[in-house]
């Protein structure tokens, strides 16, 4: 089990991203020969974790309070991270068998010929460093379970790209067609792209494969600045081999202006978002807006996973517990107060100092909410439903009103009220006052 300064470092993963066949496992190696860098090639179960983790929270909290989310009140921040320290943990204890593998006779090929994972065994490598190109597709959840994590984008031409998966077959796997070597290209840069512009600078790296090529040693200087680490000259080892590359060596005129009017429109899209990105340092739509579009992609891409049998599934189990709790705990409510609240004071203080109403229920569902006039309020339900409390801007008891409190379960469709709540004047209050001492001494 790691340690505390091991579990802070390892919370900070690095994940280089970008187009196939742009250096990203070369990179991912010369990194990871960092004494605090643990390089792992490709994961692919990392990125699919942290897309999951949305739609298992949501499982997980449906019943509120009866569920171990709802009854610990974890966040959905919580239960991310805590599910990235325990990945943390699997690829940290791993180590020594991925070593021991890495050095055995049955593994060694051209790629691993002059890599070591191991350079002693003083290094402490306490953080990793994660290859798999597809992480471009999900940096937003990445983020979201590893809010430490640094990215590296490396952007390479769109013609030498196509050209190397168009040859793919000399490494080992399928050649692909023209057409969907380019817009792959263009999928996995875009998305890179508009993560940059979201995340900022602060958050992803871009680096050009030429500079890889004509100046290493400063580019892996850039890097380890932009992660936190101290340069190490090992981190050179391999790159000073020839960077990997199945395509062949005369692909044509590669620059911008011989492609940029090209006939075939996937070329034109490519070429058209290179030349973006290579003149200025993103896609200039704004943050907010390639925010935005970060999330719709990732929701987009977690509709596609989930299976309409298990929503059904969960839709007739809720609709069953929710058929049960009407017949058999429907919703009452006892009293709720402060009762006496003076227009513009304030009136039950919480210790942030805002005001709050209470209400004392019998079996209240997990999501009722107090509505005020209309407006849902912050609310809160205790564990066994006999309490719901909530927080009150103090605009809407600000003068003398009439307002509704209404109790609302969207779940069940259970409502309660309206009872009224009626904001005194002071002077009102004052007068209250003069009366009941009157009749005292009177």
């Amino acid at each position: 089990m790691p340690s505390k300064i091991d579990r802070d470092k390892a919370s900070c993963p690095i994940f280089i991203i970008g187009s196939y066949r742009s250096a990203t496992s070369v990179m991912t190696w010369a990194l990871g020969q960092h004494p605090n860098i643990f390089p792992l090639e490709e994961t692919h179960f990392v990125y699919k974790l942290a897309v999951d983790l949305d739609y298992l929270y949501e499982i997980g909290s449906r019943q509120g309070h009866r569920s171990l989310i709802g009854m610990a009140q974890l966040t959905p921040r919580e239960f991310r991270v805590h599910f990235g320290l325990a990945c943390d943990d699997l690829i940290i204890s791993s180590r020594p068998r991925l070593v021991d593998h890495a050095n055995s006779s049955e593994f060694h090929n051209e790629h691993t010929e002059n890599i070591e994972l191991k350079i002693s065994e003083a290094d402490p490598k306490r953080r990793w460093i994660d290859g798999t190109p597809e992480n471009a597709h999900f940096v937003l959840s990445l983020v979201r379970m590893y809010p430490g994590a640094k990215f590296i984008h490396i952007l390479r031409n769109p013609r030498q790209v196509a050209a190397s998966l168009m040859n793919f077959s000399a490494a080992g796997a399928s050649d692909y067609p023209e057409e969907e070597a380019y817009r792959t290209w263009s999928r996995m840069v875009l998305s890179c792209a508009i993560a940059e512009e979201a995340l900022g600078p602060g958050r992803i790296l871009r680096i050009r494969y030429e500079d890889i090529v004509a100046d290493p040693e400063t580019t892996l200087r850039r890097c380890l600045a932009f992660a936190g680490e101290e340069f190490h000259p090992g981190c050179l080892t391999p790159l000073r081999e020839r960077i990997n590359s199945s395509g062949p060596t005369d692909i044509g005129d590669d620059s911008i202006e011989a492609n940029i009017d090209a006939p075939d429109e996937w070329v034109r899209e490519a070429f058209e978002l290179y030349r973006r990105l290579q003149q200025g340092p993103g896609l200039s739509t704004g943050r907010l807006a390639a925010f935005r579009e970060l999330q719709r992609r990732l929701r987009e891409y977690q509709r596609g996973l989930r299976s309409d049998v298990n929503d059904r599934l969960f839709a007739e189990l809720r609709s069953t517990k929710v058929r049960l709790k009407l017949l058999e705990a429907p919703l009452k409510v006892l009293g709720w107060g402060p009762r006496d609240i003076v227009a513009g004071a304030p009136f039950n203080t919480q210790p942030d100092g805002r005001n709050a109403l209470w209400v004392k229920t019998r079996n209240a569902w997990w999501d009722t909410v107090i509505e005020l006039d209309g407006v849902p309020l912050e609310t809160s339900v205790s564990s066994r439903g006999e309490r719901v409390t909530a927080l009150v801007p103090p605009g809407l008891t600000a003068r003398p009103c009439r307002l509704e409190l209404v109790l609302r379960s969207r779940e069940t469709g259970e409502v309660a009220g309206p009872y009224t709540i009626a904001p005194t004047p002071r002077h009102a209050v004052f007068r209250r006052l003069f009366h009941r001492v009157m009749d005292k001494l009177t």
